[in-house]
């Protein structure tokens, strides 16, 4: 886990982003695009790093593969809904395998990798801005 600061000041109002990745390559690649948007970034390679790091501190909203070691991205939403601390942050969930149907998802957007960055920007933004 890693937090890194925002390289544009006030675009978007230094908002938090966690982004929860078990490879190395795509946190990098997220947290360089995302700081460049001007949003403040932290890491965590799975579900219960996810959990920790937004207990210590809490995030503007979640950016979480589905496939991942320890906790993958569903039983991470679970643990995220039932938290009453955690439970209005926005949840992001992307995957490049299937995604096995809920009745009701327990994340608010989800989307197949590879994400087009635009399309990921504008619907953290958005999810921002209803939160």
């Amino acid at each position: 886990m890693s937090e890194h600061p925002a390289s544009m000041d006030g675009a978007p109002d230094g908002k938090l982003i966690l982004v929860v990745d078990d490879e190395f390559d795509v946190l990098s690649a997220y947290t360089m695009l995302f700081e460049f948007s001007g949003f403040r970034v932290l890491t965590a390679g799975n579900g219960a790093e996810a959990l920790a790091a937004a207990r210590r501190q809490r995030p503007d909203i979640v950016v979480s593969d589905y496939m991942m070691p320890v906790m993958n991205g569903a039983d991470m939403c679970v643990a995220w809904r039932a938290d009453p601390a955690l439970s209005a942050i926005p949840i992001i969930m992307t995957s490049a395998g299937i995604l096995p149907r809920a009745p009701v998802p327990p994340y608010d957007s989800f989307y197949r990798k590879p994400v087009a960055f635009d399309v990921l920007l504008a619907e953290i933004r958005r999810l921002i801005a209803a939160a």
